[in-house]
């Protein structure tokens, strides 16, 4: 039913100038296999991203090893979700081989720093991410795990963050979080081409602060 109108609203607005969609199941450990191949092959047709909560906490990781024996992000990997079509928000839980399947598949990754801070859900390795090509942008989760979805200060505390986590403070410079906030999201949303950065025959709206 939730796909059907899904597909329904993405009818109604995929002529629109402003607005795009895309998949978001919520994450795997409340969406079941049988959606989510559905999603992965809908998604392949239409080439619209999925984006999903993904290694957000530790007590995700041990409770799919629990009860399927594997990590969520194998389990993405064995229904074909793993991709570049794949928007995986918070990913705090990474070993190094994870880093590099996502590499490898272009995967991209949204950061949500004051949420992971302020729910205590772990460390998203941005300094490593970023060292192995990966694209990551910035978010702020939903305003009850956040309290302000303020992208400034966002930005802000990703660049602060990073340097505490990979112990080394030239990690996530100031453009580098810029990025993450701009160009880095309208690429993991397939929208890189139109909108992202200031450049002729983009879109844009512009401020100075």
């Amino acid at each position: 039913e939730y796909i059907d109108k899904g597909l329904s609203l993405r009818d109604v607005y995929r002529e629109d100038e402003l607005i795009k969609t895309a998949f978001a199941p919520h994450a795997p450990y409340t969406v079941s296999d049988a959606p989510l191949k559905k999603l992965r092959v809908l998604a392949d047709e239409l080439e619209i991203p999925i984006h999903i909560h993904l290694h957000e906490t530790a007590d995700e990781i041990s409770e799919s090893i629990e009860k399927l024996g594997i990590r969520p992000i194998q389990r993405l990997s064995d229904l074909g979700l793993i991709s570049p079509a794949l928007v995986a928000v918070h990913m705090t839980q990474l070993d190094d081989n994870e880093i590099e399947q996502l590499a490898e598949v272009d995967s991209n990754v949204v950061h949500c720093p004051q949420s992971n801070l302020k729910l205590a859900s772990g460390f998203c390795p941005v300094k490593k991410l970023l060292d192995n090509g990966i694209n990551v942008a910035l978010g702020t989760d939903s305003s009850a795990s956040n309290n302000n979805l303020d992208m400034f200060s966002e930005m802000q505390t990703a660049a602060l963050l990073a340097k505490g986590v990979a112990q080394d403070a030239t990690a996530v410079t100031a453009h580098q979080a810029l990025e993450m906030a701009t160009i880095n999201g309208a690429k993991a949303l397939g929208l890189d081409e139109k909108t992202g950065s200031l450049e002729k025959g983009k879109s844009a709206d512009i401020i100075a602060v």
